[in-house]
């Protein structure tokens, strides 16, 4: 039985350290647990995110909610995935 991605999307802007160490921490987890990351700079063009996370990035968001901001847990990021798979698992029965 294949099980479709967990999709994570991290919002981060230019010249953030927290979001380069974000962004390491992030491809650590996912050769663990496979997800698809999408990467959505802040201040890019047509967002709208700047105004909700402009104090706060990085933020990675788990369908739509946040899931962690300003650091990455890597050992809670793994249990909110999993739990996120369980969850999508379970849903489809």
């Amino acid at each position: 039985m294949s099980t479709a991605l967990l999709r994570l999307t991290l919002f981060t802007k230019t010249n953030c350290g927290l979001c380069t160490t974000a962004k390491e921490a992030l491809t650590r987890v996912q050769t663990k647990i496979p997800f698809q990351l999408d990467q959505i700079d802040i201040y890019a063009p047509g967002q709208e995110a700047a105004q909700k996370y402009m104090f706060d990035v990085p933020v990675v968001e788990l369908n739509g909610r946040v899931a962690m901001m300003h650091r990455i847990d890597e050992p809670k990021l793994i249990d909110i995935l999993h739990n996120a798979q369980k969850s999508d698992s379970q849903q489809k029965k």
